[in-house]
Formats: structure tokens, sequence, C-alpha cells
């Protein structure tokens, strides 16, 4: 145990987060990045510089894909238009 020089409090720095409504600091202690573990004290930032792939929707393969579906779509419309004024006429 060391000697005591009082109360802690006054010499940690504290979190530099705002409240938005009444726009009270935080009071909780910050971290050495300069705010709390609720205001990103612990965040480590991205662990993979690009996005993370959650799912394929909307990866390259997959967009490509849903433009070719779209343009075969448009012919399909376009020749079925094309026999209802062929058949009518």
């Amino acid at each position: 145990m060391g000697e005591w020089r009082g109360p802690p409090h006054s010499e940690i720095p504290r979190c530099g987060a705002h409240a938005k409504g009444s726009g009270q600091p935080c009071r909780q202690y910050a971290m050495p990045n300069g705010r709390c573990r609720w205001h990103g004290g612990k965040s480590t930032g991205a662990k993979n510089p690009h996005r993370p792939l959650k799912h394929g929707r909307r990866t390259k393969e997959a967009e490509a894909e849903r433009r070719a579906y779209a343009a075969l779509l448009r012919e399909v419309r376009e020749v079925l238009k094309s026999m209802e004024i062929d058949g009518s006429g």
C-alpha cells in the first residue's frame, strides 16, 4: 500500500460526452481515449477494413445477376407486347 494522497476523483479525467437533452457532461471516468466504456472507450473500430458480408444480396455477383434478370424480363415484356399488337391487327 502506498501513501494516502486523498480522493483520486479529481485527478482521473472524466468522459467528454454530453447528453443531447440536458447538455450535461457524462460523469463516468474516461479511458485513455477520453471516453467512458458507454461512449466509445472500448470500441476498437472495424475488425475488417472492408464492409462485412452479412448476406449475399449486395455482392457484385448478385447485383450483376439481378441486372441480367431484369434485362431478360424487359426483353420478354417487349416480345409479349409485340405479339399482342401483331395478334390484334
